[in-house]
Protein backbone atom coordinates (compact mmCIF):
# COMPACT_ATOMS: atom_id res chain seq x y z
CA UNK A 1 0.00 0.00 0.00
CA UNK A 2 1.46 3.97 -0.84
CA UNK A 3 2.24 6.23 1.68
CA UNK A 4 -0.44 8.68 0.66
CA UNK A 5 -3.12 6.19 1.25
CA UNK A 6 -1.64 5.04 4.33
CA UNK A 7 -1.89 8.87 5.60
CA UNK A 8 -5.12 9.06 4.62
CA UNK A 9 -6.10 5.90 6.54
CA UNK A 10 -4.60 7.07 9.85
CA UNK A 11 -6.32 10.79 9.18
CA UNK A 12 -9.28 9.46 8.70
CA UNK A 13 -9.19 7.09 12.01
CA UNK A 14 -8.24 10.30 13.88
CA UNK A 15 -11.28 12.32 12.84
CA UNK A 16 -13.53 8.92 13.27
CA UNK A 17 -12.32 7.86 16.82
CA UNK A 18 -11.14 11.26 18.67
CA UNK A 19 -13.33 13.67 20.11
CA UNK A 20 -13.96 17.01 18.11
CA UNK A 21 -12.42 19.58 19.70
CA UNK A 22 -15.35 21.84 21.03
CA UNK A 23 -14.77 25.92 21.32
CA UNK A 24 -16.91 28.24 22.63
CA UNK A 25 -18.83 30.55 20.76
CA UNK A 26 -19.19 33.72 22.17
CA UNK A 27 -16.77 36.13 23.82
CA UNK A 28 -15.83 35.64 27.65
CA UNK A 29 -16.77 39.14 28.68
CA UNK A 30 -19.92 40.92 26.92
CA UNK A 31 -21.23 44.03 26.69
CA UNK A 32 -24.65 45.73 27.96
CA UNK A 33 -25.07 46.54 24.45
CA UNK A 34 -24.77 43.08 22.88
CA UNK A 35 -27.11 41.62 25.75
CA UNK A 36 -29.20 44.26 25.21
CA UNK A 37 -29.76 42.94 21.57
CA UNK A 38 -29.90 39.31 22.46
CA UNK A 39 -32.32 39.46 24.90
CA UNK A 40 -34.43 37.56 22.89
CA UNK A 41 -32.22 34.73 21.68
CA UNK A 42 -33.70 31.26 22.97
CA UNK A 43 -30.18 29.56 24.13
CA UNK A 44 -29.64 32.83 26.57
CA UNK A 45 -29.69 31.97 29.95
CA UNK A 46 -28.74 34.84 32.74
CA UNK A 47 -27.97 33.77 35.91
CA UNK A 48 -27.71 37.21 38.04
CA UNK A 49 -25.64 35.72 41.03
CA UNK A 50 -26.73 38.87 43.68
CA UNK A 51 -28.69 38.26 46.62
CA UNK A 52 -32.29 37.32 45.94
CA UNK A 53 -33.69 40.52 47.82
CA UNK A 54 -31.62 42.40 45.22
CA UNK A 55 -33.01 40.29 42.34
CA UNK A 56 -36.73 40.89 43.47
CA UNK A 57 -35.96 44.78 43.83
CA UNK A 58 -35.70 44.92 39.99
CA UNK A 59 -33.20 42.63 37.13
CA UNK A 60 -32.21 42.09 33.64
CA UNK A 61 -35.52 41.21 32.25
CA UNK A 62 -35.40 37.35 32.09
CA UNK A 63 -32.60 36.88 33.93
CA UNK A 64 -32.92 34.22 36.91
CA UNK A 65 -31.65 34.64 40.25
CA UNK A 66 -28.67 32.60 41.30
CA UNK A 67 -27.08 34.03 44.34
CA UNK A 68 -23.40 33.41 44.42
CA UNK A 69 -23.64 31.29 47.91
CA UNK A 70 -25.24 28.50 45.57
CA UNK A 71 -22.03 28.15 43.78
CA UNK A 72 -19.44 27.60 46.34
CA UNK A 73 -18.71 24.94 48.80
CA UNK A 74 -20.45 25.13 52.02
CA UNK A 75 -18.14 22.85 54.22
CA UNK A 76 -15.08 23.93 56.24
CA UNK A 77 -13.17 20.74 55.57
CA UNK A 78 -13.33 21.13 51.46
CA UNK A 79 -9.85 22.98 50.72
CA UNK A 80 -11.97 23.98 47.13
CA UNK A 81 -14.56 26.47 46.33
CA UNK A 82 -16.42 23.98 44.11
CA UNK A 83 -19.37 22.21 45.25
CA UNK A 84 -20.02 18.68 45.29
CA UNK A 85 -20.54 17.43 41.86
CA UNK A 86 -24.15 16.49 42.44
CA UNK A 87 -25.15 19.58 43.82
CA UNK A 88 -23.64 21.52 41.09
CA UNK A 89 -25.04 19.51 38.62
CA UNK A 90 -28.60 19.86 40.24
CA UNK A 91 -27.75 23.63 40.22
CA UNK A 92 -27.19 23.89 36.90
CA UNK A 93 -29.96 21.80 35.82
CA UNK A 94 -32.30 23.65 38.10
CA UNK A 95 -31.27 26.96 36.31
CA UNK A 96 -32.60 25.32 32.78
CA UNK A 97 -28.87 25.21 31.32
CA UNK A 98 -27.93 22.93 28.81
CA UNK A 99 -25.25 21.91 26.69
CA UNK A 100 -26.25 24.50 24.01
CA UNK A 101 -27.08 27.37 26.28
CA UNK A 102 -24.90 30.79 26.72
CA UNK A 103 -24.76 31.69 29.82
CA UNK A 104 -24.52 35.18 31.36
CA UNK A 105 -23.65 35.93 34.31
CA UNK A 106 -24.42 39.63 36.22
CA UNK A 107 -22.94 40.63 39.35
CA UNK A 108 -22.73 44.12 40.74
CA UNK A 109 -19.69 45.59 40.39
CA UNK A 110 -19.18 48.51 42.41
CA UNK A 111 -16.29 47.09 44.56
CA UNK A 112 -13.64 44.20 44.05
CA UNK A 113 -15.21 42.12 46.68
CA UNK A 114 -18.55 41.44 44.47
CA UNK A 115 -16.41 42.14 40.87
CA UNK A 116 -14.34 38.27 41.69
CA UNK A 117 -17.51 36.72 41.91
CA UNK A 118 -18.62 36.53 38.30
CA UNK A 119 -15.24 34.80 37.54
CA UNK A 120 -15.40 32.32 39.91
CA UNK A 121 -18.97 31.60 39.05
CA UNK A 122 -17.72 31.45 35.75
CA UNK A 123 -14.81 29.03 36.35
CA UNK A 124 -17.19 26.56 38.49
CA UNK A 125 -19.73 26.70 35.77
CA UNK A 126 -16.90 25.33 33.14
CA UNK A 127 -15.87 22.77 35.53
CA UNK A 128 -19.00 21.64 35.61
CA UNK A 129 -18.35 21.47 31.76
CA UNK A 130 -20.76 24.27 30.52
CA UNK A 131 -18.66 25.78 28.13
CA UNK A 132 -20.52 28.83 26.53
CA UNK A 133 -20.55 31.02 29.43
CA UNK A 134 -19.26 34.54 29.56
CA UNK A 135 -19.54 37.75 31.85
CA UNK A 136 -21.55 40.74 31.82
CA UNK A 137 -18.91 43.86 31.20
CA UNK A 138 -19.95 46.43 34.16
CA UNK A 139 -22.57 43.92 35.83
CA UNK A 140 -26.17 44.67 36.56
CA UNK A 141 -24.57 48.20 38.18
CA UNK A 142 -23.83 49.42 34.63
CA UNK A 143 -26.87 48.22 32.95
CA UNK A 144 -29.07 50.41 35.60
CA UNK A 145 -26.41 53.45 34.77
CA UNK A 146 -27.14 53.15 30.96
CA UNK A 147 -31.37 53.56 32.56
CA UNK A 148 -32.27 50.12 30.58
CA UNK A 149 -35.00 48.07 31.37
CA UNK A 150 -35.73 45.93 34.56
CA UNK A 151 -38.14 43.98 35.71
CA UNK A 152 -39.59 42.69 39.24
CA UNK A 153 -41.07 39.49 37.96
CA UNK A 154 -39.61 36.29 39.36
CA UNK A 155 -38.29 34.02 36.86
CA UNK A 156 -38.43 30.50 37.39
CA UNK A 157 -36.44 28.56 35.15
CA UNK A 158 -37.61 25.49 33.07
CA UNK A 159 -35.62 23.00 34.63
CA UNK A 160 -33.19 20.03 33.08
CA UNK A 161 -31.33 17.41 33.98
CA UNK A 162 -28.07 18.64 33.48
CA UNK A 163 -25.07 15.78 32.77
CA UNK A 164 -22.40 17.30 32.14
CA UNK A 165 -18.44 16.01 32.95
CA UNK A 166 -16.52 17.46 35.69
CA UNK A 167 -13.27 19.38 34.07
CA UNK A 168 -10.82 18.79 36.18
CA UNK A 169 -7.75 20.20 34.36
CA UNK A 170 -8.78 23.73 35.01
CA UNK A 171 -7.68 23.10 38.77
CA UNK A 172 -4.58 22.13 40.58
CA UNK A 173 -4.21 20.11 44.00
CA UNK A 174 -1.68 20.85 47.41
CA UNK A 175 0.19 18.01 45.98
CA UNK A 176 0.89 19.02 42.53
CA UNK A 177 1.68 22.80 43.31
CA UNK A 178 4.44 21.49 46.03
CA UNK A 179 6.11 19.67 42.97
CA UNK A 180 6.00 22.14 40.79
CA UNK A 181 7.44 25.14 42.96
CA UNK A 182 10.51 26.60 41.13
CA UNK A 183 9.17 25.38 37.57
CA UNK A 184 5.77 26.47 37.05
CA UNK A 185 4.92 30.22 37.37
CA UNK A 186 2.57 31.28 40.36
CA UNK A 187 0.48 34.58 40.06
CA UNK A 188 -0.91 35.75 43.52
CA UNK A 189 -3.83 37.94 43.02
CA UNK A 190 -4.31 38.85 46.40
CA UNK A 191 -3.23 42.90 47.60
CA UNK A 192 0.15 43.92 47.67
CA UNK A 193 0.31 43.94 51.63
CA UNK A 194 -0.86 40.22 51.90
CA UNK A 195 1.72 38.82 49.36
CA UNK A 196 4.40 40.75 51.03
CA UNK A 197 3.23 39.26 54.39
CA UNK A 198 2.13 42.87 56.15
CA UNK A 199 -0.81 41.49 56.59
CA UNK A 200 -3.24 38.09 56.80
CA UNK A 201 -6.74 37.07 56.94
CA UNK A 202 -7.60 35.20 60.15
CA UNK A 203 -8.53 32.13 58.69
CA UNK A 204 -5.17 32.12 56.58
CA UNK A 205 -1.96 30.40 59.38
CA UNK A 206 0.83 32.11 58.39
CA UNK A 207 2.28 35.38 57.00
CA UNK A 208 3.60 35.67 53.29
CA UNK A 209 3.11 33.68 50.25
CA UNK A 210 3.96 30.59 48.14
CA UNK A 211 7.80 30.69 47.27
CA UNK A 212 8.44 31.95 43.72
CA UNK A 213 5.34 33.81 43.41
CA UNK A 214 4.70 36.89 41.53
CA UNK A 215 1.97 39.48 42.50
CA UNK A 216 -0.58 40.74 40.17
CA UNK A 217 -3.64 42.12 42.36
CA UNK A 218 -7.34 40.90 40.78
CA UNK A 219 -8.49 44.69 41.90
CA UNK A 220 -6.03 45.63 39.02
CA UNK A 221 -8.17 44.27 36.26
CA UNK A 222 -11.37 46.41 37.00
CA UNK A 223 -11.94 49.89 36.29
CA UNK A 224 -13.22 52.45 38.82
CA UNK A 225 -16.44 51.99 36.65
CA UNK A 226 -16.46 48.01 37.31
CA UNK A 227 -15.97 47.27 34.38
CA UNK A 228 -12.68 44.85 33.21
CA UNK A 229 -9.81 46.84 31.45
CA UNK A 230 -9.36 47.26 27.99
CA UNK A 231 -7.65 44.27 26.75
CA UNK A 232 -4.34 46.73 26.01
CA UNK A 233 -4.34 47.47 29.51
CA UNK A 234 -4.74 44.10 30.86
CA UNK A 235 -2.37 42.30 28.10
CA UNK A 236 0.61 45.02 29.63
CA UNK A 237 -0.19 45.07 32.93
CA UNK A 238 0.07 40.64 32.35
CA UNK A 239 3.62 41.24 30.12
CA UNK A 240 4.97 42.87 32.70
CA UNK A 241 4.42 40.40 35.98
CA UNK A 242 4.37 36.77 34.12
CA UNK A 243 5.94 37.66 30.69
CA UNK A 244 4.45 37.00 26.64
CA UNK A 245 5.25 33.15 26.81
CA UNK A 246 2.11 31.99 26.04
CA UNK A 247 2.86 28.53 26.32
CA UNK A 248 4.57 28.47 30.20
CA UNK A 249 3.00 26.83 32.84
CA UNK A 250 0.32 29.54 35.19
CA UNK A 251 -1.21 28.94 38.48
CA UNK A 252 -3.17 31.77 39.97
CA UNK A 253 -4.03 31.40 43.57
CA UNK A 254 -5.07 33.82 46.24
CA UNK A 255 -6.56 33.77 49.91
CA UNK A 256 -9.25 31.38 49.61
CA UNK A 257 -10.52 30.41 46.28
CA UNK A 258 -12.76 33.13 45.86
CA UNK A 259 -10.15 35.67 43.80
CA UNK A 260 -8.09 33.48 42.01
CA UNK A 261 -10.29 32.42 39.03
CA UNK A 262 -10.37 36.57 38.01
CA UNK A 263 -6.77 36.19 36.15
CA UNK A 264 -6.82 32.72 35.43
CA UNK A 265 -9.96 33.42 33.44
CA UNK A 266 -8.46 36.74 31.59
CA UNK A 267 -5.02 35.26 31.27
CA UNK A 268 -6.36 32.33 29.69
CA UNK A 269 -9.96 33.13 27.90
CA UNK A 270 -9.32 36.94 26.81
CA UNK A 271 -4.91 37.09 26.43
CA UNK A 272 -4.88 33.54 25.08
CA UNK A 273 -2.15 31.77 27.69
CA UNK A 274 -2.84 28.68 26.96
CA UNK A 275 -1.53 26.64 30.34
CA UNK A 276 -3.21 28.58 33.05
CA UNK A 277 -4.96 26.83 35.61
CA UNK A 278 -5.97 27.79 39.59
CA UNK A 279 -5.39 26.13 42.93
CA UNK A 280 -8.73 26.32 44.45
CA UNK A 281 -7.21 25.45 48.17
CA UNK A 282 -5.35 28.61 47.66
CA UNK A 283 -3.17 29.81 50.56
CA UNK A 284 -5.64 28.99 53.20
CA UNK A 285 -4.75 24.98 52.57
CA UNK A 286 -0.79 26.18 51.76
CA UNK A 287 -0.67 27.21 55.09
CA UNK A 288 -2.56 24.57 57.04
CA UNK A 289 0.42 22.44 56.06
CA UNK A 290 3.59 22.89 58.53
CA UNK A 291 5.73 21.49 56.08
CA UNK A 292 4.64 24.01 52.78
CA UNK A 293 7.44 26.74 52.47
CA UNK A 294 6.01 30.33 52.80
CA UNK A 295 8.41 33.32 51.65
CA UNK A 296 8.41 37.05 53.00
Amino acid sequence: MRKPVLLTLLLFSIVLFCPPVSARDINPIVSTEWLSANLGNPRLVMIDIRKPEEYREGHIPGAVSAYYGMWVSASQERHTEYPPQDDLFDAVGDLGITADSIVVIICKTYACFYQVMAPRVLCTLQYAGVENVCILDGGHDKWVREKRGLSSEWVRPKRTIYQGRLNKALHVEKEYVAGRLGKATFVDVREAVLFGGEKKQEFVKRYGRIPGSVNLPASGAYTELGTFKKKEELEALAAKVVGTDRSKEIITYCDAGKCCPTWAFILSQVLGYKNVRLYDGSFEEWTKDPSLPVAR
